[in-house]
């Protein structure tokens, strides 16, 4: 008997409701165990009891900014190899330049396309050979 391959885990964290719930019920489908933040105050907390394989952020939320909740997980011994995915409604480029600044490089822009987030999920939860 083949052993069933366990979920990965995602972390999304999103103000705007709406969205992060259709995107967390569509990865879900596709066989992911997905927590909801909806800042990254919340996001961070989520972290003191999950681990996921995979966090996914906005960028511009109320409380703490993707960015900021990006250098705190980044800080932790315990979190900092956890990849992020970026997705932002913003298209300024300034934005662009602070995440080239903190060292993020993998922003999608909304609104995405649901196969492109699963394309990258794939990336950064496979295992290097």
């Amino acid at each position: 008997m083949q052993k069933e391959q366990s979920k990965r885990k995602v972390l999304l964290v999103d103000d705007e409701v709406g969205f992060a719930e259709l995107l967390r019920d569509l990865l879900e489908m596709d066989n992911y165990d997905v927590q909801l933040a909806h800042d990254g105050q919340e996001g961070l907390d989520k972290l003191k009891t999950f681990t996921p394989d995979v966090i996914i952020s906005d960028i511009v939320m109320p409380r703490l900014s993707g960015f900021e909740m990006f250098k705190k997980v980044k800080a932790s011994p315990e979190t900092a190899s956890i990849p992020f995915l970026f997705i932002t409604g913003f298209q300024d480029e300034r934005v662009l330049a602070e995440a080239r600044k903190v060292g993020i490089f993998g922003i999608l822009r909304k609104p995405v396309d649901v196969e492109q987030i699963e394309h990258r999920l794939r990336e950064l939860t496979t295992p290097k050979s």
